[in-house]
């Protein structure tokens, strides 16, 4: 029987992930967090040996969690390649704007967000960090045994569970109302937010995706969660499961606040310094398109002059049906734009010398 949102909110509230937790305490205790972080860098592919120097709880952590799950079926592979042959920059760029945009809306979530001195008032070095797994999906060796996607998320695992010990420690956070920072709810449902919320935007926006290429999206996420450290039983077997899930959370879990607001300003003004001339306040439309209105005015997305359209299915685009042609041409030079600009995001913040590996905290704010 699928899951409900309450048996989400009873079981995963004040989960956390008791591996990566482990691992996290004794590096803290040990004061190693900042020589790992250096390590993170030489480790960069499923395949390569962790490198020698590693503590041990690390390496054996990274041992353990580096194999695929055995559940993962090799034809469903080709349905994952489908989709990002055809929508690999697009569902990169609908994931770095109205998917990031979509766990702000998670006040909690929000919350811990800026809780972290590495994140807080940093936002092109945390948008370039997420932007690296959404980018990596697309990898011709994402999901095989030479896959650089895997040894990040074991990375943004570790870097939740860190999140999650230095609050502990900190005696501040507010357990008992806000559960677990960075709960096991929080991080499914990211996932969740990040596949069929990803989905449903780039249907508003007019971006048709068949329904095979939809499945291999969705089930894409379900092998990113399983590495991530998201107990299998907890992301949805299925799409059509996941979407209900999704609809029921949605309504449920997203409301205003004021972190939530000031991340969705951040994210709207970096990307807005990307937009070439005649695209001015296309950002901010997108989000109003991909989001609704609703949802854009609890994060305070501005109105903008400019005109995506009232209604992007109105140009012939149907739900997760027909071509991977974007049918609402006034969002293609938008989309093109975004995607452009979420490739320069991590790329510049990689040659101007940001930080663009994902890095342990030490510390809060």
């Amino acid at each position: 029987m699928a899951l409900t949102y309450d048996d989400y909110l009873t079981d995963l509230k004040h989960a956390g992930d008791p591996d990566a937790d482990a691992v996290v305490r004794e590096l803290l205790d040990n004061g190693q967090v900042n020589s790992v972080n250096e390590l993170f860098r030489e480790f960069g592919a499923a395949d390569q040996d962790v490198p020698s120097q590693a503590p041990p709880v690390l390496a054996d952590y990274l041992e353990k969690t580096r194999s695929f799950p055995d559940w993962m079926e090799s034809q469903r592979l080709d349905d994952i390649a489908e989709f990002f042959q055809h929508h690999h920059l697009a569902a990169s760029a609908i994931q770095a704007t109205a998917g990031l945009v979509g766990t702000y809306l998670s006040p909690v979530g929000a919350k811990t967000l800026l809780s972290t001195h590495q994140l807080s008032q940093q936002p092109h070095r945390r948008l370039s960090q997420s932007t690296r797994l959404f980018m990596g999906m697309g990898d011709e060796d994402a999901f095989t045994d030479r896959s650089k996607l895997v040894p990040t998320c074991q990375k943004v695992r570790l870097v939740h569970a860190a999140i999650r010990e230095l609050h502990r420690r900190s005696g501040e956070w507010d357990t008992q109302r806000d559960g677990a920072p960075v709960s096991q709810l929080y991080t499914a449902g990211a996932a969740v937010v990040f596949s069929v919320g990803a989905l449903d935007a780039m249907e508003r926006i007019g971006v048709s995706v068949t329904e095979r290429e939809a499945d291999g999206f969705y089930y894409a996420w379900r092998v990113v969660g399983h590495f991530l450290g998201i107990p299998d039983a907890y992301m949805p077997a299925s799409r059509a499961e996941a979407k209900n899930l999704w609809d029921e959370a949605r309504d449920r879990e997203w409301a205003r606040s004021d972190e939530g607001v000031l991340l969705t300003r951040e994210c709207i003004d970096l990307y807005e310094s990307y937009m070439p001339p005649g695209l001015e306040g296309a950002v901010p439309a997108f989000l109003r398109l991909a989001l609704s209105d609703t949802y854009a005015d609890m994060m305070e997305v501005p109105r903008s002059a400019y005109d995506l359209g009232a209604d992007a299915l109105s140009t012939g685009a149907s739900a997760l049906l027909g071509s991977s042609a974007t049918q609402n041409a006034a969002v293609r030079p938008v989309l093109d734009a975004l995607s452009t600009g979420v490739e320069r995001v991590s790329r510049e913040a990689f040659t101007h010398g940001q930080e663009t590996e994902p890095q342990m905290s030490d510390r809060i704010q």
